[in-house]
């Protein structure tokens, strides 16, 4: 009897580390943040917005066209071995490719804004493009 209250005993308390799985990363954002986020943090003006919002919705495109390709890619890998070497560096290439986009929107945005909101907009977080298991620069 007191074995039988030793394994449920164990067993109720194993069961909430069971439940809680392995360590699953969440794939990176498909956008960067909201237009209305953005506008609030650096202080877009009215007049400033029509331009702001163009480059915002470039830069939010690329990331999802990135989000997309990274689905693909997984898609694709579910299953199968690891990508090739040479597999690997054209996705990394491609991925860089993303991101030099993302970077050249970035800079855009920053042109139109006034250096009291260029402050403010360097202090956001910077959107990232990458591909799985790759860390942003200076994480």
């Amino acid at each position: 009897m007191k074995t039988l209250f030793s394994i449920a005993g164990l067993l109720l308390l194993a069961s909430p580390a069971v439940a809680q799985g392995g360590r699953q990363f969440q794939p990176p954002p498909d956008h960067w943040m909201t237009f209305d986020s953005l506008v609030a943090a650096v202080g877009v003006t009215d007049a400033q917005k029509p331009a702001t919002q163009k480059h915002y919705d470039a830069l939010n495109a690329v990331m999802k066209q990135s989000a997309e390709r990274r689905r693909a890619v997984m898609g694709t890998m579910m299953g199968g071995g690891p990508p090739t070497p040479e597999q690997r560096d054209a996705m990394r290439a491609e991925f860089d490719k993303f991101q030099a986009d993302v970077d050249a929107h970035y800079g855009e945005l920053r042109k139109l804004l006034d250096p009291d909101q260029q402050a403010k907009f360097d202090g956001l977080a910077k959107p990232v493009v990458r591909m799985m298991g790759r860390r942003p620069p200076g994480a």
